[in-house]
């Protein structure tokens, strides 16, 4: 029978005098048992690495250039003109909106983009925004967090001022170009830092091979490599904080950089995906234990600088500290009104006490008077929308008991401009954007149902596996990691399970839970030490294969587009 340590390196944490090697040294130094590590040539890295960037090339070079006209799923992108600009649905069009108007008008406002249509292409999206800017104005901005929005930004602006490379014009290549790097490139720094953590640990070629081609093949993050996310620069901070805690841990060496690098990791990943937050807690707690200085002072430094460039930059593109989908709901209670009152405002006239006095809320925060207000009734019964032309000021009168409240505007995502109104309000999403009215059956689809974590995926049971194996690992990096990722899965399904009916949509039309795409890296960790116990078992590598064929079924699904809905869900 094999050693149960056969898949792992041996590492020696005794004395200094010993000395241990870095980098690629140390990777090939002996373990216990005196074997050495088999690790894979560059050519052998690269034959596993190339292949699956070039499948995404491939992928991203063919998405709209062939549809069928007879095709009733592909009739909808010829008619709406997608073939033009290489983007994919609305939601990386929010994303491209925002960075053309940055580039080319300086502003954050996306009203001019968002309208056109005709040769080049659909530009418009459901997700965007409406609030009024610093000038009193009523404006559309994208619903994304702005940060990565501005790096994407500052590319596109090298190429229109160097090259003069115009998106609006030649949308179709300049799109392209900027997805293989800022994609493509990027998972394949992904895969390289994965099997980089698999050299290490790992010393059988077969069980390398393995690993790689699910990391590069079996996982949605290729999947949605072809259209601009924020799901996988969020799994390369996550994996790249990994590498930098096992050479923490592992080799024993430690500095400021690395506790800087891991605070600003962290952060960014909370920046692309906000439930990572508990990542962040989960890796900070960990190196509080092992060095609260370094922890306290470098590692929160990393954060703030990633924390001052978020809120920096959200607040320079829409006034707030708080990003847009924190805005969804209306603010504080500023006036109370009677019946009499409220019947006046709703038929267009101002009452007295409003349009001399204002209100006042038990914080003692003035409503200023109105003269002149527009109201427009809302699509959900006893509430009103008010626009004060005067004060240039937005308020919600909202229908309580037996008062009417008139409260601060907060809800950006509620408007109604020029007769169209926004696709979040009630009566207008439609599909699974109308949300799961059960939280049970919820839950299920979202592990092993339709858009199931475990069904679309099923390589990951294996993962699980792999935490009960690491639990019972000699190295305590493995335990850790393993109460790291059962811990994440745990409040990441509870999370989701618990929130209210709109975003019970299972990430929207996708072809995965895109939700958890960020943990990838980690269940991807997981699949060393479960590793031990597959290789013992032709049953168990059988059922690996069976696995992995169906993770790479799914992703392919959406070879083309992978914003559309898993293989086997009918909405």
């Amino acid at each position: 029978m094999p050693d149960t340590q056969d898949d792992f390196i041996a590492e020696s944490y005794k004395s200094s005098d010993a000395g241990l090697k870095s980098g690629q040294q140390q990777s090939r130094s002996a373990n216990a048992d005196g074997k050495s590590l088999p690790l894979l040539s560059k050519r052998e890295l690269a034959w596993l690495i190339l292949p699956a960037l070039l499948l995404i090339s491939i992928r991203l070079v063919l998405w709209h250039q062939y549809f069928d006209k007879d095709s009733k799923a592909d009739r909808a992108f010829i008619a709406g003109r997608e073939a033009a600009t290489g983007m994919h649905c609305a939601n990386d069009r929010s994303r491209w909106a925002a960075v053309v108007s940055l580039v080319h008008q300086g502003t954050w406002q996306i009203d001019d983009v968002d309208r056109l249509r005709g040769p080049n292409g659909n530009w418009g999206t459901i997700d965007k925004v409406y609030h009024i800017d610093s000038s009193g104005g009523e404006h559309f901005y994208s619903s994304k967090p702005p940060l990565y929005i501005l790096f994407v930004a500052s590319q596109y602006w090298v190429l229109n001022r160097v090259f003069g490379v115009d998106m609006l014009v030649n949308p179709l290549w300049a799109i392209k170009g900027l997805v293989f790097f800022n994609q493509v490139l990027l998972f394949g720094l992904f895969l390289w830092l994965y099997l980089h953590v698999c050299q290490r640990f790992v010393r059988h070629r077969p069980v390398l091979i393995c690993l790689g081609l699910t990391a590069g093949f079996g996982t949605f993050l290729s999947t949605f490599a072809v259209s601009l996310n924020n799901h996988l620069p969020a799994a390369v901070c996550v994996l790249a904080t990994i590498v930098i805690l096992i050479r923490i841990e592992c080799d024993r060496k430690s500095g400021r950089l690395d506790y800087f690098s891991i605070g600003v990791l962290t952060a960014l990943s909370v920046t692309f995906e906000l439930p990572a937050l508990s990542f962040l807690g989960l890796i900070g707690i960990w190196l509080l234990v092992r060095s609260p200085t370094h922890t306290l002072t470098y590692g929160v430094m990393g954060i703030s600088v990633v924390a001052a460039a978020f809120f920096g930059s959200n607040y320079w593109a829409h006034g707030s500290l708080r990003p847009p989908y924190a805005h969804r709901s209306d603010g504080e209670v500023l006036a109370y009104l009677e019946q009499e009152d409220a019947a006046l405002l709703v038929s267009g006239v101002v009452p007295e006490t409003l349009a001399l006095f204002g209100g006042r809320t038990d914080k003692d925060v003035a409503l200023p008077g109105m003269s002149d207000i527009v109201i427009e009734q809302h699509p959900t019964a006893g509430r009103w929308r008010i626009f004060d032309l005067q004060n240039k000021r937005r308020y919600a009168l909202q229908h309580v008991g037996s008062v009417f409240e008139i409260r601060a505007w907060d809800n950006w995502y509620d408007y109604e401009v020029n007769g169209r109104a926004s696709y979040w309000l009630p009566g207008s999403a439609s599909g699974v954007d109308l949300g799961e009215p059960s939280r049970l059956q919820y839950l299920i689809h979202m592990t092993v149902g339709h858009h199931g974590i475990f069904s679309l995926t099923p390589i990951w049971l294996f993962s699980l596996l792999g935490i009960a194996v690491a639990w019972r690992d000699p190295e305590p990096i493995w335990r850790r990691l393993a109460y790291v990722v059962l811990t994440l899965t745990i409040v990441l399904i509870v999370f989701y399970s618990l929130r209210p009916l709109a975003d019970r949509n299972y990430g929207g039309v996708a072809s995965g839970f895109r939700w958890f795409f960020w943990l990838t890296p980690l269940f991807l960790l997981m699949l060393i030490p479960a590793w031990k116990v597959i290789r013992k078992s032709m049953f168990f590598v059988s059922l690996w294969g069976i696995c992995l064929a169906i993770s790479i079924y799914s992703g392919l699904h959406g070879f083309l587009n992978p914003w559309q809905h898993p293989w086997y869900f009918s909405p």
